[in-house]
């Protein structure tokens, strides 16, 4: 009697278990755009990825995710040919190191602002306006579109402060 008061406990453990549930984790996002005109006109100037194998999907999904990361912190990416005020440029980094007997990761994305005229000159380059960076590091990858995307979103909020506070200086 004691054994089966005891598998009768243990059951809904072993029922509602994580492997047991028939439920697959999602999240979504949307975004509403309009035509905002009084938003700050920013152009993607450059989008670079420097991770281990697979990175050409990695870089894809940064360039469409980015436009609506900024459209959320009051931007709007436009073509270079619309003469837009600022230039954005975008790097992210995976590194792979050892930690004891497990491989753990370090993820970076720096997101760095400039005025448009000054990004596309090439001789004396000058500092960016803003920049934010955000690190991560662990087990994840930027496999996952998650993480890619929250490491993103958080750089450019970052960069887009920075931008506000320089503008509010000026």
């Amino acid at each position: 009697m004691k054994k089966l008061k005891i598998i009768f406990l243990f059951l809904p453990v072993i029922m509602l278990s994580c492997e047991a549930l028939p439920i697959n984790y999602s999240r979504s996002q949307s975004w509403l755009t309009s035509d905002d005109s009084t938003r700050r006109t920013i152009s993607l100037l450059n989008v670079k990825v420097d991770r281990m194998g697979g990175w050409d999907s990695v870089e894809k999904e940064i360039v469409a995710l980015a436009p609506l990361y900024f459209w959320n912190n009051g931007c709007r990416v436009i073509a270079g040919e619309k003469a837009p005020r600022y230039a954005a440029e975008i790097q992210a980094r995976e590194r792979e190191f050892s930690q004891g007997w497990r491989t753990r990761r370090s993820l970076a994305i720096e997101v760095t602002i400039s005025s448009y005229e000054d990004a596309l000159g090439v001789s004396a380059r000058k500092l960016p306006l803003a920049a934010g960076r955000v690190i991560a590091m662990g087990e994840r990858s930027f496999s996952s579109s998650d993480t890619t995307g929250r490491l993103l979103s958080k750089a450019i909020e970052k960069a887009v402060k920075e931008l506000a506070a320089y503008e509010k200086g000026n």
